[in-house]
């Protein structure tokens, strides 16, 4: 069972965050959740690791969503919009707590992004339980989100309604055949939206 998520997750999302390389493609695999986040004025920074493992990181087989998807990321970096990248320094690798750089269980672009958040000092988005646990712990909770959060809100903001849900969740289900769905959480993330779109309705303004 998806425990709910907490009320602040849902009622903000940073204006600018860095974003791991699963959560770009989850993002991007829906283009009504990429259309919905454009409106609304958020910005993803992606370090020049993760733009290395989405665009340019050899893979032993590559599957014809995977090709669309770099496709549209790289029509979204041209653009610039929606996605950015920042190069990253040894000084800021360092920055990170040794223990965090040394965690096994970590990726290299979930520890990319959190250097790039730690030093330009804006929100991180990570779809991996343990890289967003640790993050937590690093930059505070009310800087660490997940896609499935991302809907949420746009969801309270009335952004995403009932049959936009369906959809994403439909988006992620197509590309994450052989990777965790995230469906489960955005189903908990949309009824936690619900719920506060009752008792806290949203302003005019995001």
């Amino acid at each position: 069972m998806v425990s709910a998520p907490a009320d602040e997750a849902i009622l903000e999302f940073p204006r600018v965050s860095s974003i791991d390389t699963c959560s770009v493609w989850n993002l991007l695999c829906s283009r009504a959740l990429t259309s919905a986040t454009r409106a609304q004025g958020r910005h993803f920074v992606l370090a020049e690791y993760v733009r290395y493992e989405c665009l340019v990181k050899p893979r032993k087989a590559q599957a014809d969503s995977n090709l669309f998807l770099q496709i549209r990321l790289g029509e979204e970096l041209t653009a610039g919009h929606t996605f950015s990248v920042q190069p990253l320094s040894v000084q800021d690798l360092q920055s990170l707590p040794p223990d965090f750089r040394t965690n096994k269980k970590l990726h290299r672009g979930e520890i990319a992004a959190l250097a790039l958040a730690m030093r330009l000092g804006n929100g991180f988005v990570s779809d991996d339980y343990q890289g967003r646990r640790v993050a937590e712990n690093i930059i505070g909770p009310s800087r660490v989100r997940t896609i499935p959060h991302l809907v949420g809100w746009l969801a309270y903001l009335g952004c995403l309604l009932d049959g936009d849900i369906d959809i994403v969740i439909a988006n992620n289900d197509a590309y994450r055949t052989s990777y965790g769905r995230l469906a489960p959480f955005i189903q908990a993330c949309y009824q936690a939206a619900l719920i506060l779109r009752l008792k806290q309705p949203p302003s005019t303004t995001a």
